[in-house]
């Protein structure tokens, strides 16, 4: 990815990172455990040290993005994708390979126990995830962990992490100071998905806070006033479950300029009648290909699944989507494909 432009100069586009299990699909179950610190650090290897013939079981030989989300009882630690030169790769169990075999690999390879990862929000490093036991399965065929977390002071109301393998991280400079959400954000978020319902020819919400469903300030441009992400939604929920038949999403992610305010580098708007349920939600940012400004990871919430997608800056300095994870929809998880 490219370094981002002067704020004077801002072309849109944006790294939506889809991929969920490496497939881009399947909800995942909660976990159960203690948060507790983590053991001593382990020592890391590669994952083709790990696995001998990796590549031919469809394993990943290098460096896995992971998406972490804390909970109650301790952590979903969910494999995303391999992060393949300045792009990213699927995982997914190929096919002629037993959902056994693959599922026992991958897990040795990459999610073993006391394995450790660690945690990214907002750009910066703030804790440890810790593997502690077996999560479900996607319909990919790719296995979650369940683990505990810890992180720093300032990040402990934290929910959702960006993470890698502890030795396969990127190299990052700062601590965490995450950017608030300010009066300004909330006055324009509505102002924002307003106009684009009415560009798209799509129903008004009765009301417009509570189609707001997130909210986020990030900090993604250097400079400045924070940028602004946002998900607004009509007839559905920002999880996985079927939407009304007429709803509807809008997610951007906006940017502040001093005589025209907060506009949108970035938007979709996706109407439930013409391509199904797709709800999207950022994740976080990071600049995990260690080239360039930092990516996006995002999430999306469909009828049956969820996936995830990657934005960044194109060749043309502008804001897209570089990459979707495929999901793997009405497949069991030990179906052969």
């Amino acid at each position: 990815m490219r370094d981002f432009p002067d704020r004077g100069a801002r072309a849109a586009a944006l790294l939506i990172l889809t991929a969920l299990s490496g497939c881009d699909n399947v909800q995942w179950g909660g976990s159960s455990m203690q948060v507790v610190p983590p053991p001593p650090a382990t020592d890391v290897v590669q994952v083709s040290a790990v696995n001998e013939g990796a590549a031919s079981l469809g394993l990943p030989t290098g460096s896995v993005l992971f998406h972490v989300i804390r909970t109650a009882s301790g952590a979903q630690i969910i494999p995303v994708a391999e992060i393949s030169g300045d792009s990213l790769r699927a995982l997914r169990r190929p096919a002629g390979v037993s959902p056994q075999a693959y599922e026992q690999r991958f897990r040795r390879a990459v999610l073993e126990p006391n394995s450790q990862f660690a945690l990214f929000r907002r750009g910066a490093r703030v804790g440890t995830a810790t593997v502690q036991g077996n999560g479900p399965v996607s319909a990919c065929g790719v296995p979650s962990a369940t683990g505990l977390v810890t992180t720093v002071a300032a990040a402990a109301a934290e929910n959702e992490f960006i993470a890698f393998r502890r030795g396969l991280e990127p190299d990052v400079v700062g601590e965490f100071s995450p950017p608030q959400v300010a009066g300004p954000i909330r006055r324009y978020g509505p102002l924002i998905a307003e106009r684009s319902v009415l560009q798209n020819g799509l129903p008004r919400p009765r009301s417009w806070s509570g189609a707001q469903r997130d909210l986020q300030a990030l900090d993604v441009i250097r400079g400045g006033q924070p940028e602004m992400a946002s998900t607004f939604l009509v007839g559905d929920q920002l999880a996985v479950g079927p939407p009304q038949e007429d709803g509807w999403s809008v997610f951007f992610v906006a940017s502040y300029e001093q005589r025209t305010g907060y506009n949108p580098f970035y938007t979709e708007v996706s109407d439930y009648r013409k391509v199904g349920k797709r709800a999207p939600k950022l994740v976080d940012y990071l600049n995990w290909n260690r080239t360039g400004g930092a990516e996006m990871l995002v999430q999306v919430f469909g009828a049956q699944d969820s996936w995830y997608e990657a934005v960044s800056q194109d060749r043309g300095n502008r804001w897209a989507r570089v990459w979707e994870g495929t999901p793997c929809r009405g497949e069991a998880p030990g179906e052969a494909r």
